[in-house]
């Protein structure tokens, strides 16, 4: 009588209290990942922002140092606007993952400042 009591009721009553507390578990397991789901999905394209800013720096960093490298070869040679854009662009081309109109705004920025620092040593000078 009580293996038939055991066996029939409460096998199935325990399997359902087992079932129960399972589902109820994997309900806030599931609740707790999609909340932080979320945050992870955005920590990683903050990164991905990060290392994109990163690289657009160095390749900023690439182009000034080319252009300050051509002034000063242009100065020695006496080469003008267009041959030193010329060299620029055959010293950093495939070392930048910029477009060419930011390649040319950069280094239009950076002869700026070079031909800035050129009048305020030539006023000192004077």
């Amino acid at each position: 009588m009580k293996e038939i009591l055991i066996s029939q009721v409460l096998t199935p009553i325990i399997e359902v209290i087992i079932s129960t507390i399972l589902g109820i578990a994997l309900y806030y397991v599931r609740k707790f990942y999609n909340k932080h789901k979320d945050f992870l999905e955005l920590q990683r394209q903050q990164l991905i922002q990060k290392i994109n800013i990163d690289k657009y720096n160095k390749d900023i960093a690439v182009v000034k140092n080319a252009v300050n490298a051509v002034e000063q070869l242009g100065k020695e040679n006496k080469w003008e606007g267009t041959i030193k854009h010329a060299k620029v662009l055959e010293i950093i081309k495939d070392k930048t993952g910029l477009t060419d109109e930011q390649i040319f705004n950069v280094i239009k920025g950076a002869v700026l400042e070079v031909n800035c620092l050129k009048s305020t040593e030539t006023t000192k000078q004077k």
